[in-house]
């Protein structure tokens, strides 16, 4: 490769460095040289395998496609999140990705999903739309018309398709089996890296991927913020389960527990599952023994691992710092409940992509810190809102009920007295359909709030045309449902 090209040096091997790494490559093309470096014994983290439907989007760029993942690296689809003892013991609710997107608005600052949702609530079929869904979920079917026409995600097993990924670019990309050993800082700028084997490099940029260790980015003297005190969640249990399934549930589970909650992925040939928990609630011991007693009830098996990882919900105030570039887990965590370790890790590297011109100017690094912090502080809200719920039946559900913030005593207002709209919300990652779903669950709405703001708005009469399109689409498209089960054998078949 020539060296009068840019030289990108990306740290770290794990799913958020393959994606970077094979991202710019794709993106930039032979303007760059991209070097990937990672210790090949070290292995990742193995928990967070449940993506969101941008991850699509990802795979278009760098082109492999889903079926190649189905194939080789035990992926299955994903269409949604069930929900469970959530806002009450024996609760349960589902979180859908919309099937159909569609539907023409008059006025763009108007989702019409926001209105079709306040329609179906004020009439008392909010529920009744989504046993549409509900439907797939219960009898574990898939979308059979082409697949891809329709809004999905996958789950997928990360470090699998990490390596498989990586397999595609051995030829376009260097990839270095090592260890950072020493970084030479300057001004806040790294001059060099060194590894263990002595070996020393320079790149034009630097990007940080090696997941909570920070093994570049914590020498250039970054700010923690943490927002631990509104989301205490600092520990979680991987455990991954190997055993005969007969089916393949279409969606990630995550069910609440009394110091937590407990996430339940299934692939093609295991499944994923770990206990979230917050350590100043409950000891590793105890969140030990309730994660084994769920393993035996759901899945008549006990606890395989002993591994217990650290971590602590916040992000670097700045994630762009000189020439380097915290991306992924390096730039911040986000505890797993709604699967935006992944998610994050591709709206950095477009907005990278976008931003970015191979000149380094201050103007385009304070952006891009704004924006990147926007994207924390937007997976942060959200989330913290799952946490706002009626359960008190423990210390951490008090704790997470006394200490409601001011903007989620405010969204509460909002949300009884009128309806939520696109306005209300960064819309950066998570936009208002997400919030409705969540506070119509939280019971959080009330008839004479989604009436006003039909009538307020004038949008009675479309709400209800839209309304019954989406109906009249969701029962066509259950004529076509296949098993889920089947139809990943099938895929793997060809």
């Amino acid at each position: 490769m020539s060296q009068d090209k840019y030289k990108i040096t990306v740290v770290g091997g794990g799913t958020a460095g393959v994606m970077s790494a094979t991202y710019l490559k794709s993106y930039w093309g032979d303007q760059v040289d991209v070097t990937m470096i990672y210790d090949h014994s070290k292995p990742g983290i193995g928990v967070g395998e449940s993506l969101t439907p941008i991850f699509d989007k990802y795979l278009s760029t760098v082109g492999i496609s889903t079926l190649e993942l189905i194939q080789n690296c035990n992926a299955t689809i994903k269409l949604g999140l069930k929900f469970k003892n959530w806002t009450k013991q024996d609760s349960e609710w589902i979180h859908s990705f919309p099937i159909n997107e569609a539907l023409d608005a008059t006025d763009p600052t108007i989702s019409y999903f926001n209105a079709v949702d306040a329609y179906d609530m004020s009439i008392g079929q909010y529920e009744n739309a989504y046993n549409y869904d509900k439907f797939y979920f219960d009898n574990n079917l898939i979308f059979g018309a082409d697949i891809r026409t329709y809004r999905h995600a996958l789950h997928i097993d990360a470090n699998v398709v990490g390596r498989y990924i990586e397999s595609q670019f051995k030829d376009k990309i260097n990839i270095v089996d090592g260890i950072v050993d020493n970084v030479e800082v300057e001004n806040r700028e790294i001059k060099s890296i060194t590894l263990a084997s002595g070996q020393v490099i320079t790149s034009d940029l630097f990007i940080d991927a090696s997941g909570l260790g920070n093994a570049m980015f914590k020498y250039l003297d970054p700010e923690w913020i943490s927002v631990e005190d509104q989301l205490p969640t600092n520990r979680t249990i991987p455990n991954p389960l190997f055993k005969d399934f007969d089916h393949i549930p279409p969606y990630t589970t995550a069910e609440a527990t009394k110091n937590g909650w407990i996430l339940d992925v299934p692939l093609s040939n295991r499944r994923g599952t770990g206990y979230v928990y917050s350590s100043k609630f409950t000891t590793d011991e105890e969140a030990k023994q309730d994660f084994n007693k769920w393993l035996i009830k759901t899945h008549d098996t006990e606890l395989q691992s002993d591994r217990v990882i650290k971590f602590s919900n916040g992000y670097w105030k700045e994630q762009w710092i000189g020439n380097c570039i915290a991306i992924g887990l390096s730039s911040g965590f986000v505890e797993p409940l709604e699967a935006t370790s992944l998610h994050n890790t591709f709206v950095q590297l477009e907005a990278i992509t976008g931003m970015h011109t191979f000149v380094k100017s201050p103007h385009t690094i304070k952006k891009y810190n704004e924006f990147s912090n926007s994207i924390y502080e937007d997976c942060f809200e959200y989330i913290r809102f799952f946490y706002h719920t009626n359960r008190t039946d423990s210390e951490f559900w008090k704790y997470m009920t006394d200490i409601t913030p001011e903007w989620l005593q405010e969204l509460d207002n909002k949300m009884k007295h009128s309806f939520v709209s696109p306005r209300d919300f960064r819309n950066v990652i998570f936009d208002s359909s997400s919030y409705i779903s969540v506070g119509y669950a939280h019971d959080r709405y009330t008839k004479e709030g989604t009436d006003r703001y039909l009538k307020s708005k004038f949008l009675t009469a479309q709400a209800k045309i839209d309304s019954q399109k989406i109906k009249e689409i969701k029962l066509d498209v259950q004529q076509y449902a296949v098993d889920h089960k089947e139809w990943i054998d099938y895929v793997k078949s060809l």
